[in-house]
């Protein structure tokens, strides 16, 4: 297991109370199953307890217990009334933050013709993972699946300021299919219930919603709808009426002509599905991935972004997503956010999470659905100006990410899965930890995974690209063949930076980033 940890950074943090930490984990679960990293919450000692999904539907989920420092100080899988869990939310007890609520559905069956999933548990913990209260509630036989099909991104909770908890659910059925609202006490007690029928109330699937309520009790969520041919935005009121808003795909994010983003024509961008969250109570974030139309050269390709939306679906800021990369015939640069999770709020800043170099979420067996792969995490203040941009990985292993969640100290946290052999499908948990400048190592001899730049693709054939991090200046940007001699340079980079390696003979070079204050970077690269 790998460590990247600094404690103490020469003065106490007064405002929270405690030093930083900052850790890269990689976790194997005890039993051999495989799990990767999902919901996360910080407990009041400043500790991790985090959900681990199962990759393999009937296969029973865990509960693991971090220190300050990432260290896993307990494993934990277990089954009420012979029933295995899977974890749909983390947080801490809301009248008591000594404890933990854990809140699963319960499923039984050994095939998925017989896989049952009704029921819902809250559980009680204390921060060392040892049960202190569960309860369970059973919706009835007419339902076969909470989350329908078992796909875990179509049940969401929400836990309202006052303690209660709000489910919603793309449900399953013994006659169709259904959206289940519901409303709990945070220790598990049916406050109200509401359903709408697929096919008469024209809600469709459900794609996401906030992980958190407005002041009113009102959230927003994304449903898709087949017969309206696309995603859209409703909001519903603490009542559970929803009001649809407007159709998100094809969304016109932005229209615009930019040469610094290498794109000389008229451009459009729109979403195609994401995750949705509260800013305040008349503003929207949205997250997802999307396209840029009419390149030049009748080029298309995909970008990561996040754009702020007013109630009526109006795009209020729209100029601080990733700058855009050409999509290859195998969407080698892709850019696409976190799974459930891709944005965290807190007061005075905005979190937002994605990774490049995969096509999507379902990497499950054969092994040739996982790849090489970047974390990209991006800090905005509460106006969205871009603050800085990290990129973490590019060493050749497969990382993706499922949640990030903002930390007391100012960080970050965020939970996934990671593998590092492509030829081998070896899934590990991960987790990172980084500080409020997006490194997990500080110190004159520390070292950091996290880059301010990302440079793609590596392999190359004709042209090397760049980009930069807003908050770092590049003075220049050689490449050396590997006995030391310099074959290109190029000084005063730009936000985006392109090399010509046309000429240079097929082999492996060094490209070294020499930044103004001082600091070098530098890295492999391959030349085709």
């Amino acid at each position: 297991m790998k460590k990247l940890l600094f404690l103490f950074i020469g003065v106490l943090i007064t405002i929270c109370g405690f030093s930083q930490s900052y850790f890269e984990t990689f976790i194997r679960s005890d039993d051999g199953i495989l799990r990767e990293g999902k919901h996360v919450v910080e407990t009041k000692n400043h500790g991790y307890i985090i959900s681990f999904n199962a990759k393999e539907t009937l296969d029973n989920e865990m509960l693991a217990c971090l220190s300050p420092e990432g260290e896993v100080v307990k494993q934990l899988v277990f089954q009420i009334d012979g029933k295995n869990l899977k974890y749909f939310g983390l947080y801490r007890h809301p009248e008591n933050e000594n404890e933990i609520l854990a809140i699963a559905t319960l499923y039984e069956g050994n095939t998925m013709n017989d896989f049952i999933q009704k029921e819902i548990a809250f559980i009680r913990f204390d921060e060392d993972l040892n049960i202190i209260s569960q309860t369970v509630h059973d919706f009835g036989d007419e339902y076969v699946h909470l989350s329908a099909d078992g796909n875990l991104h179509r049940l969401r909770l929400l836990l309202d300021a006052d303690g209660t908890v709000t489910m919603v659910a793309h449900c399953q059925k013994t006659t169709g299919y259904c959206n289940l609202f519901a409303r709990f006490t945070s220790d598990g007690e049916l406050l109200a219930q509401k359903e709408f029928d697929l096919t008469s109330s024209g809600a469709g699937r459900l794609i996401n919603c906030s992980a958190n309520m407005k002041s009113d009790r009102s959230f927003g969520m994304i449903l898709y709808e087949s017969n309206k041919g696309g995603d859209y935005y409703y909001e519903v009121d603490s009542a559970f009426n929803l009001t649809r808003t407007g159709k998100l795909t094809q969304l016109t994010i932005r229209e615009t002509i930019d040469p610094g983003l290498n794109i000389l024509d008229t451009t459009y961008y729109y979403t195609l599905e994401g995750s949705v969250e509260n800013l305040n109570d008349s503003l929207a974030l949205i997250t997802s991935p999307g396209m840029f139309l009419k390149h030049l050269g009748g080029k298309h390709g995909m970008f990561h972004y996040i754009a702020s939306l007013d109630d009526s679906l109006n795009v209020l800021n729209a100029g601080i997503w990733d700058i855009a990369t050409e999509v290859n015939n195998n969407n080698q640069w892709r850019r696409i956010p976190a799974r459930d999770i891709a944005i965290s709020v807190t007061d005075d800043a905005i979190f937002h999470c994605g990774v490049m170099g995969i096509n999507g979420h379902a990497h499950k067996l054969p092994a040739k659905s996982i790849g090489p792969s970047t974390i990209t995490l991006c800090k905005f203040d509460k106006e969205m100006n871009l603050q800085w941009r990290r990129y973490y990985g590019g060493d050749g292993s497969f990382y993706d990410v499922n949640v990030i969640k903002a930390t007391e100290d100012g960080g970050c946290i965020m939970t996934g899965v990671y593998n590092k052999d492509m030829q081998v499908y070896d899934l590990l948990s991960y987790v990172l930890k980084v500080d409020e400048n997006g490194y997990d190592a500080i110190g004159e001899n520390a070292e950091s995974i996290a880059r301010p730049y990302f440079c793609y693709p590596n392999p190359a054939k004709d042209n090397v690209y760049i980009e930069f991090s807003p908050d770092v200046n590049c003075q220049s940007v050689e490449i050396y063949t590997l006995d030391g001699h310099m074959v290109e340079t190029c000084h005063g980079a730009s936000l985006q930076t392109t090399i010509d390696i046309s000429s240079l003979n097929s082999g492996v070079y060094m490209l070294k980033l020499r930044m103004s204050d001082g600091k070098e970077w530098s890295e492999r690269i391959v030349k085709e």
